[in-house]
Parts: structure tokens; C-alpha cells; sequence
């Protein structure tokens, strides 16, 4: 691998490290991964902070973007059928660059394409609808 591609890679893992709190790595191969394997609460947690994918029950599923690319790079570790998996990321340089570029564009524009607040991201539920009052009740004889 020549030495501008190694280093644009290990760019790349920074980068996609920084921006979704996942240790990411520059492997052997030429590609990217996680650092080490990695549970899915390990993973996840940031990425739902972040919007990029949604809990359904207990399964992961991608909401923009972002959470597409990240999804089809992901692979589980074989594991019994009462035990939780370890999971692995192999993602080509395009894919890295093309989630950054992503990224990059929600710096530029973080506001949805109509410029409204992202409800649950932006603007809690709490404040759009605001407990009602109840008035107390009266007694009739």
C-alpha cells in the first residue's frame, strides 16, 4: 500500500473514530474496521445519540444515511444461541470516505431540508406537548 494511501486511510479511521465514537482501524487488508470486536451495545449507543439508527425492540436498525453505510459493513461473530454476538466492521476506503462526506454535510446543514427541528433529536417531546392540567372536579349532591 503506498505511503499517501496508508496515510489517507489512517485518516479516514480518525476521522470516522472522532465522529461516531467508535475506535476504528486501518486493517492489513486496505480496509477499515473496528479496533477491536465490539458488543452491540458497545456500538450502538452512539449511533442512536447520534440519529443514525433506531432501537426496535432488540435489533438495531439504520435511520439515515450514515446507518445504511455502516449496516452492510457489519458482520456477527458465530456464536451459541443464548449468547450475544461479537461484531466485526470490514469497510472499503469508498465507503469510509463516503460516510465521512455524510457527516461532513450534516456539519454543513444540520437542520432537515425544509429547515425544521428533528423531533426526539432537537426538540424534546416535553416541549411540543407540554402535560395537560386537570382541573380538580366538582362535588354534585
Amino acid at each position: 500500500m503506498p505511503r499517501q494511501n496508508a496515510e489517507h486511510l489512517e485518516d479516514l479511521a480518525e476521522e470516522l473514530t472522532r465522529r461516531l465514537s467508535i475506535p476504528f482501524v486501518v486493517k492489513s487488508s486496505g480496509t477499515l474496521g473496528f479496533r477491536d470486536k465490539l458488543r452491540v451495545t458497545d456500538w450502538a449507543v452512539p449511533l442512536m445519540f447520534d440519529g443514525h439508527a433506531a432501537r426496535d425492540c432488540d435489533a438495531l436498525i439504520p435511520t439515515d444515511f450514515v446507518g445504511y453505510l455502516l449496516w452492510p459493513t457489519l458482520r456477527p461473530s458465530r456464536s451459541g444461541p443464548n449468547e450475544r454476538p461479537w461484531w466485526y466492521c470490514t469497510m472499503k476506503p469508498a465507503t469510509a470516505e463516503a460516510l465521512v462526506d455524510a457527516l461532513r454535510e450534516d456539519d454543513d446543514m444540520p437542520l432537515e431540508d425544509e429547515g425544521d427541528w428533528v423531533i426526539g433529536r432537537d426538540v424534546l417531546f416535553e416541549e411540543l406537548f407540554p402535560a395537560p392540567t386537570v382541573a380538580p372536579r366538582r362535588r354534585v349532591a
